[in-house]
């Protein structure tokens, strides 16, 4: 399988294009951007983004491949022991595995990879802003 996990532009470019008025809104509900939520973007081999989802706290992406989901596991179980990323936990649950790494800054990410139904692999990347005392999470906006 090729390694084809850098592809950070591609990324953002599939994000900017499904993108609404986010950078309109106020900061309390502006979703994390893919550079505050990742530090790097592991695609997984031959990955189709398939959308994403945000808050101000987290960013998750959607993306398949078409190889097998133990295939695809094996690659993120290499990827994930090597520099950047330092591999803190991998659990499996039915047919999906779960990896929680950190990267060189401690930014949280998870890997969820799961078999579709159909064949291939979906895989839910997770990732969180780094967030310090002296840099609190936003709080929420009033509701009305």
């Amino acid at each position: 399988m090729p390694r084809t996990h850098l592809l950070l532009p591609v990324a953002l470019v599939a994000l900017a294009a499904c993108g609404s008025d986010a950078a309109d809104a106020p900061e309390a509900e502006r979703p994390l951007s893919a550079i505050e939520a990742f530090a790097n973007i592991p695609l997984p081999p031959n990955g189709v983004p398939a959308g994403s989802e945000g808050t101000g706290e987290a960013l998750q992406l959607m993306v398949t491949s078409e190889f097998e989901a133990d295939s695809v596991s094996a690659f993120y179980r290499g990827l994930l022991t090597e520099e950047p990323y330092h591999l803190i936990n991998e659990s499996r649950t039915g047919g999906t595995t779960t990896f929680y790494v950190e990267s060189g800054d401690k930014r949280p990410m998870w890997v969820h990879v799961e078999p579709k139904a159909d064949g291939g692999t979906m895989v839910r990347l997770v990732g969180a802003a780094v967030r310090t005392a002296a840099d609190p999470a936003p709080t929420p906006a009033p509701s009305e």
